[in-house]
């Protein structure tokens, strides 16, 4: 029995869908850059693609020594990571990211947009400086970061991916996060709107939706605004489907997933990690308001 062959007889969609690409080897003579990537999930997510393969990583937050030690402790002969500093309340600064990717690495493949803040503020009491803030970092520079590196990747004639990390929030959420979820459903139009734009030029885009995580920034929001106690994941983790939270290792395995030619020709997609399914509920949502 003889092997199918497409019709299509596109070299590229093959290569892109070669299943005999080891993991080790997944992200070989590749460059990325990820934002937020100094601690918690971006960092998790670097890590992962350094040990499949990665031949370069900007590694980018506002913390200087905490992203020096990052990038020293991670670098290798084989494989260069280099931190920058930045804060992408800034303008100037999202600019500059991508001027020294190109300074350091001569170009790159992948963008992941990690970078996040999840600060509480609803419709009664959000205020501006938590709503431009907040659409700075979740929204708006995530959108600066993909124009240049698409106008980066479509002046070189090269193929690039993107990854948004979003989160389920983004339909609807808590209501003591209306101004977090709104950044995040912008961010996921926009996933969607680059996709389509880009889609004819060999750029893909993407983004995961994820749930509750546990990260050292969850852990210092929950202190902080709840006021909950060392080793609340655990006592909050019992009460979902899966008696714990989302481990931030298997999130960054998705990110890999996406930024990788493992996920072939998608684009566009927006994919909800999480434990449980939009719409659907074990209860009426409004417990005593419905018959």
């Amino acid at each position: 029995m003889t092997d199918y062959e497409s019709p299509y007889g596109n070299a590229a969609y093959r290569a892109a869908s070669d299943s005999d690409v080891t993991l080790d080897r997944q992200f070989e003579d590749k460059v990325a850059v990820v934002t937020g990537s100094t601690q918690g999930l971006g960092l998790t997510a670097v890590k992962l693609m350094l040990r499949r393969g990665l031949k370069g990583a900007l590694i980018m937050g506002r913390k200087e020594a905490e992203g020096k030690a990052a990038a020293e402790a991670l670098s290798t002969p084989e494989q260069r990571v280099v931190y920058h500093q930045a804060d992408l309340t800034d303008l100037g600064d999202c600019t500059s990211v991508h001027e020294r990717a190109i300074q350091e690495f001569g170009s790159y493949d992948i963008l992941v947009n990690s970078a996040g803040i999840t600060d509480r503020g609803g419709i009664l009491d959000g205020d501006a400086a938590l709503w431009e803030r907040t659409f700075a970092i979740n929204a708006r520079a995530p959108f600066f970061l993909m124009q240049n590196a698409a106008n980066h990747w479509r002046d070189v004639g090269k193929p690039g991916t993107v990854v948004n990390v979003a989160t389920v929030t983004a339909h609807g959420g808590v209501p003591f996060l209306t101004v977090y979820a709104a950044s995040k459903a912008a961010l996921v139009a926009t996933t969607k709107n680059a996709a389509f734009s880009l889609m004819r030029d060999g750029i893909r885009v993407n983004a995961l939706a994820i749930g509750w995580m546990d990260t050292p920034a969850e852990d210092i929001t929950q202190k902080t605004y709840h006021d909950m106690p060392d080793g609340w994941q655990k006592e909050a983790g019992a009460k979902l489907p899966a008696g714990r939270l989302l481990d931030m290792n298997e999130v960054a395995r998705w990110i890999a997933h996406l930024a990788s030619d493992e996920s072939g020709i998608m684009t566009g997609s927006i994919l909800d990690f999480d434990q449980g399914i939009i719409g659907c509920y074990e209860a009426t949502p409004l417990p005593g308001k419905l018959p």
